[in-house]
């Protein structure tokens, strides 16, 4: 058998067939040949074979680097999406390092000592249901009120045949309050960057938020391009891990302990519209949902490999143990085979709710008694969601506690979180009390309007120091 079958192979959908055939042919052309490569690694995509995937796209894109550094961010992307390891990781950030553009006299400049009126945000794509999306969207109308005005440049990093099969854009269109630039996918990775950084080089704006990690290649070497005076690394849950920018935001908490850069930094949490989505939406009621016999309610939102741990399900079962008319809904993307089983095996299934992938929460939370973070990883707005519809939320020390604030809803171990669940669950008082304790901190800190101020302060600053 040849290569052509394994194309056959690939093109019939008898994947585990393909990769054989094509590993086979990739090796004995010692991974020198494009068409070779790209149908491998595509194979072993279609198989979720991760771990070969991210081996061999890494390799192939290191052997790539010097002779075509477009495809070579093409592999990296490949072997990033798949699972590559941290070490490697950094290599590549360290590759984007080395290509980094010299800044010229005209990025080098320094930014006049006025209020800033305009900024960019350069991000992967925009896909209403994308959190990212949705971030931007609050973020740039925030900006608004603060008077400043914000352009959007897509780079449209996924529109490649490894994600996106059409080749086109991912983005749609949506109401923001800002200009928005959907870029072209024509072309390879490095003439798809060298249009964005043009097109931010000819727009007047001084500083331009990148709203993605290293995954996002495109993304990566627009900044690698150095277009503009000032450039800050956003990080949603992935710090870009190149030494590309002048300072960095991070959404997540607990960032600021593990960057390795020194650059400027400043934690910004994330906020919620929650409250105008509780205005908006019916709830739903215990009733519909077939809970009659429920006393309480917990919930837990999020995808559902935050919820998984060990220890973590401990908690949801010794709480169903110990109140026999309780109730625990889950609400997320993920697989519930794991968590079912050890719910089973703890004899407490049937009094709990897998809802799935539910598009928005806010009309479950009217149902729900008590939130409960899950721990060692959570979901913040998820977090946020249930402080602002005035839910007591029960939080790990290190998972969500800056969010939540509140020293008696904040457990240093396993037995103190059920201790405090179990308080909120028996005393309907309390719960209330904690639930406008949680509320009133939500809405001091964690609504909408925050963000522009927060930003804007750090602008100010970040721009004095500039000068």
């Amino acid at each position: 058998m040849s290569y052509e079958d394994g194309f056959e192979a690939l093109n019939n959908g008898d994947f585990p067939t393909a990769a054989a055939l094509l590993e086979k042919a990739a090796n004995e052309t010692g991974y020198t040949s494009d068409i070779i490569n790209h149908a491998y690694t595509l194979a072993l995509y279609r198989l979720s074979d991760n771990n070969r995937l991210a081996d061999i796209a890494f390799k192939v894109a290191r052997s790539l680097c010097k002779r075509d550094p477009a495809s070579a961010m093409d592999y990296f992307q490949r072997a990033m999406v798949a699972g590559l390891d941290a070490e490697r990781i950094r290599e590549i950030g360290q590759l984007f390092e080395e290509w980094a553009t010299t800044p010229s006299a005209e990025t080098q400049r320094p930014l006049p000592a006025r209020p800033v009126k305009r900024v960019a945000h350069v991000v992967g794509c925009l896909v209403p249901e994308h959190p990212a999306t949705q971030y931007l969207k609050m973020l740039v109308t925030s900006l608004r009120q603060q008077g400043i005005e914000s352009s959007i440049f897509t780079t449209e990093w996924s529109a490649s045949w490894f994600f996106n099969p059409a080749g086109a854009a991912q983005s749609q269109s949506l109401e923001i309050d800002a200009e928005v630039k959907i870029a072209s996918v024509d072309g390879d990775f490095q003439e798809r960057a060298t249009r964005i950084a043009e097109a931010l080089r000819s727009s007047g704006i001084e500083i331009a938020f990148f709203h993605a990690g290293l995954t996002e290649q495109i993304t990566t070497r627009v900044a690698s391009l150095r277009p503009l005076p000032l450039q800050v690394n956003v990080n949603h849950d992935a710090e870009m891990d190149a030494d590309l920018f002048d300072a960095r935001i991070h959404l997540p908490e607990d960032a600021m302990q593990h960057t390795r850069f020194s650059s400027r930094a400043e934690w910004i949490p994330i906020v919620s519209d929650i409250e105008t989505r509780l205005q908006m939406n019916e709830p739903v009621t215990r009733q519909s949902m077939g809970l009659e016999a429920a006393n309480t309610v917990t919930a837990t939102f999020g995808n559902l490999q935050y919820i998984a741990g060990r220890d973590y399900m401990r908690v949801v079962s010794e709480i169903l143990q110990r109140f026999p008319k309780h109730f625990h809904l889950f609400a997320g993307p993920g697989n519930v085979k794991v968590i079912r089983s050890h719910l089973h095996a703890e004899g407490v299934l049937p009094r709990v709710r897998f809802l799935g992938n539910v598009g928005d929460v806010a009309p479950l939370l009217g149902m729900v008694d008590v939130y409960l973070v899950p721990f060692p990883s959570c979901d913040p707005r998820s977090i946020l969601e249930a402080m602002g519809a005035g839910k007591p939320v029960v939080a790990q020390h290190n998972s969500g506690a800056g969010l939540v604030g509140i020293r008696e809803l904040i457990a240093p171990g396993v037995g103190d979180y059920i201790g405090i669940a179990d308080r909120l669950l028996r005393n309907a008082s309390l719960r209330v009390k904690h639930g406008e304790a949680v509320l009133e901190r939500f809405r001091a800190e964690f609504r909408p309007h925050r963000l522009g101020e927060r930003y804007k302060a750090f602008l100010d600053s970040l721009c004095k120091a500039q000068n």
